[in-house]
């Protein structure tokens, strides 16, 4: 094979096995394997010890002069370990090991795979290369049955991700006399892909934490649109980048991202916002990734190893970057525009400016910093939530339900994390329930939707028969419904992933005999008013949801298919106790386990009706 093009491949196939791992185990099976056994500040510590090894080993790597073909691919095997050791882990400390060691390997491979990508390619045709790697470790995260897939089947997907990676690796040049790096620094690269970087952080926490948001943008359905738009803009961008001008794609990347960022906010528009946020996503990426080896320019890299562009640039625009960006926003609910807009000022200052000396670059980060520390933080939010605090309190909601789920007690099985005694006897009055008559509601933004809590509090016994809680049609003839459910779904990104954590560890029991006949009765008294009779999505609340109801007889969908490691009867299941958090099917978390098999096999069986 000619060598240009076997170079090719491997670059392709290393980019690929490193982000790809990066996006699916360290940002998503790593952290629903860590919130099942870690929670509060140990979570934290855990996730901090990542970051700390991704920048500190960069650093050395690109110091030794060592960031060569043997350091990355040890480097990827032990990214490898890591994913495969994780689901048998339960201790705090071990997490924490296996997060620093993760976080090392991570800094170590990015800054050993700039350097070979440098070392074997030509920046015109190298970007191309970069491109077709970077997009598909965006689209293979994106196929439906991984992004789907439970935190350990995904650890195990994430550990063949980074055997490609080192295979890839394996079959590059290796590097001979690549100098140690120096302490020129590239700030205009760290400024540009830093605000970019933490501007996508940022956007990605919110949607993914938004249930409404997360559901118009990237959905199940969507997946395979993303995983498309996602290989067919990375390809794009490392054309642009061939041809030249990696500034004038940086600052496209940030328009469509900020387009997308604002548009996600507003129901009208989401759909849009779904196609352009991946597109904007993988032209930057594809920058980032190339920036080292291939685009930077003398005048910017002069006495700089590429290791050490890398080590700079990943360390302070990917990890630390990535952390302010989710720091920022992790308890909103929209992006805010104020937020895409000081991003867009550096990223455009950066690209623009001819001189960018170390004075400028802290100047500039200063004042978006304190830009955006020092804005004025909306009140409607906090207003809604307080006044819906009150309807609880007037409506007597506190007779029949809980906010307060006993820690060490059989609650946690049931409604999820227990609460924090000392938050608790901080309220004013207490909320802790007087009787717990129906469910304990302290998570519930977990486990049911707005537009759930808004049929139910409208007639109770059209979604819940036996339900003996009255009507509260009323209370939305005014602002006083919508604040209530405000005021119960304020925490429902934590919410949401507590939920999907339970989630991703629950197993069904042993033995259990599926009667579909059984799950028939179940089925007429509690999804009828969602699915219909026939179970396809035609209920009569099917057109009041936001999410409409599916139609059970053309399945199977992404989130029901078999995982490799249990039969489809339990995924099934899985579904039915907890819901689909992000869309209105709601849990049945007091059912047992044989009505849940009973309904499992009953909508096993709609499948087959014609």
């Amino acid at each position: 094979m000619n060598r240009k093009l076997s170079s090719g491949i491997s670059v392709s196939l290393a980019v690929a096995g490193v982000y790809a791992y990066f996006l699916l185990f360290a940002q998503f099976a790593f952290l629903g394997l860590l919130q099942a056994k870690v929670s509060g500040e140990g979570l934290k510590i855990v996730l901090s010890m990542m970051a700390l090894g991704g920048v500190v080993s960069g650093f050395v790597v690109s110091r030794s002069g060592k960031s060569g073909r043997t350091a990355f691919i040890v480097a990827m095997l032990s990214c490898a370990v890591v994913a495969r050791c994780s689901p048998l882990t339960d201790s705090s400390f071990l997490f924490a090991m296996l997060s620093l060691v993760m976080g090392a390997s991570l800094g170590t491979a990015t800054v050993c795979l700039a350097s070979l990508i440098g070392r074997n390619l030509e920046p015109g045709s190298g970007c191309l290369w970069v491109g077709l790697g970077t997009g598909l470790a965006y689209g293979c995260c994106n196929i439906p049955v991984v992004f789907m897939a439970s935190p350990a089947v995904q650890a195990s997907v994430s550990a063949a991700f980074a055997t490609l990676a080192a295979l890839g690796g394996a079959k590059l040049d290796d590097l001979r006399g690549e100098m140690p790096g120096v302490k020129a620094i590239p700030w205009r690269a760290i400024l540009v892909f830093g605000a970019l970087v933490w501007m996508d952080s940022a956007a990605f926490y919110v949607i993914q934490h938004a249930p409404e948001l997360k559901d118009g943008t990237w959905g199940p359905e969507r997946l395979w649109r993303n995983a498309a738009v996602h290989v067919v803009a990375a390809i794009f961008a490392g054309f642009w980048l061939s041809r030249g001008g990696w500034k004038s794609l940086c600052v496209t990347a940030w328009a469509v991202l900020a387009l997308a960022g604002w548009w996600v906010n507003d129901a009208a528009t989401r759909e849009w916002a779904g196609w352009i946020y991946p597109a904007a996503v993988s032209l930057y990426s594809t920058a980032l990734v190339a920036w080292p080896g291939l685009l930077a320019v003398r005048t910017e890299s002069a006495g700089r190893s590429i290791a050490s562009r890398a080590a700079w640039l990943f360390g302070i625009a990917g990890w630390i970057g990535s952390a302010n960006g989710i720091g920022m926003v992790e308890s909103l609910q929209r992006v805010p525009g104020l937020f895409l807009i000081l991003a867009g000022l550096v990223v455009v200052g950066g690209t623009s400016l001819k001189r960018l000396n170390r004075r400028a670059a802290f100047v500039v980060l200063f004042m978006g910093l304190a830009a955006f520390f020092g804005r004025k933080k909306p009140s409607v939010s906090t207003d809604a939530v307080e006044r819906g605090r009150q309807v609880y309190l007037s409506e007597g909601c506190i007779h029949c339900h809980s906010r307060y789920v006993r820690p060490g007690s059989a609650d946690e099985a049931v409604w999820g994390r227990s609460a924090d005694p000392t938050l608790t006897a901080a309220e004013k009055p207490v909320l802790i329930g007087n009787r717990r008559q129906g469910p304990d509601l302290l998570r519930v933004g977990g486990r049911r939707s707005e537009g759930w809590l808004r049929a139910h509090f409208l007639d109770p016994r059209l979604l819940s028969p036996d339900s003996v809680m009255p009507a509260y049609g009323h209370l939305f003839q005014d602002q006083r419904g919508g604040d209530l459910i405000t005021f119960l779904r304020q925490n429902v990104a934590e919410d949401v992933a507590e939920t999907q954590a339970r989630a991703a560890s629950w197993k069904p029991a042993a033995n259990l005999q599926p009667d579909a006949s059984k799950g028939k009765l179940l089925f007429t008294n509690s999804c009828i008013a969602c699915h219909g009779a026939g179970g396809r999505g035609d209920g009569p609340l099917a057109q009041d949801l936001k999410s409409p109801p599916r139609n059970l007889l053309v399945g199977p969908f992404s989130w029901t298919l078999a995982r490799p490691d249990e039969p489809q009867l339990s995924t099934v299941m899985r579904v039915l106790k907890f819901g689909l958090p992000g869309t209105d099917m709601p849990g049945h978390e007091t059912w047992s386990d044989q009505d849940l098999a009973d309904l499992a096999a009953l909508v096993l069986e709609l499948r087959h009706q014609p």
